[in-house]
């Protein structure tokens, strides 16, 4: 077996051990009932409803040519709630849990309600991402769907990917569950394509860094 092949199932070993134990379920996760789970893709194999953590949260920092690139070209961006933007706007975070949207679908993607709207000021357009997708299966991604002043433009594009050997090199335990620090994920040609089409504008560079992720998963499987 190759590393990569060894690190790919290491991560999904991961993913096993944080979603299955004590047969949690989008029915029976002992999450706090005070808002109704967010609806999701229907559920199929390999991970049938399986949450990874039924707590916690995901910061996404962006990269210095990507805060650069909008700065170029006068690009404001806000987020939509439950996302939420730093007060830097350097970044954003995101809730995880079973009353936020962690279920793996049948695609391996976790679905995250809320997203990001990108505004161009020279051409009035705005770009809207929503609905988010981190994609688990069966290469980490970062996926949304894409809007255009409102209109749907396209149900789901890669904006950004990366490695399981980046994704695992910052994985560690917890005091409170399981952390994944700082994976990178690089802008996708076809989510380039969108920004420049749409805007007229310069397009992000392909496989520039778009930014780092880290998810906080606050679960201990043998609590």
């Amino acid at each position: 077996m190759t590393m990569h092949g060894f690190r790919r199932l290491t991560v999904l070993a991961a993913v096993a051990a944080l979603a299955l134990p004590l047969g949690m379920t989008s029915a029976g996760a002992s999450a706090p009932q005070q808002a109704a789970a967010a609806p999701r893709t229907a559920v199929a194999a390999p991970f049938p409803g399986a949450y990874i953590s039924p707590w916690g949260d995901a910061q996404v920092a962006l990269s210095d040519e990507a805060i650069d690139w909008m700065k170029r070209e006068g690009i404001t961006l806000d987020a939509i709630g439950p996302f939420a933007m730093d007060k830097d706007a350097r970044g954003f975070s995101m809730p995880i849990g079973s009353t936020a949207g962690d279920g793996l679908d049948s695609q391996g993607r976790i679905f995250y309600p809320g997203g990001l709207n990108f505004r161009h000021a020279a051409s009035g357009k705005t770009i809207t991402l929503k609905p988010t997708y981190i994609r688990v299966m069966p290469t980490p991604a970062y996926s949304a769907g894409v809007l255009v002043d409102g209109v749907p433009f396209d149900d789901e594009v890669t904006i950004a990917e990366s490695t399981y050997v980046e994704v695992m090199a910052g994985a560690r335990p917890s005091l409170t569950g399981f952390r994944i620090k700082q994976a990178p994920f690089y802008m996708t040609e076809e989510a380039s394509s969108i920004f420049a089409s749409v805007t007229g504008g310069e397009a992000p560079r392909v496989g520039s860094l778009f930014g780092t992720l880290t998810p906080n998963f606050d679960y201990v499987p043998t609590k």
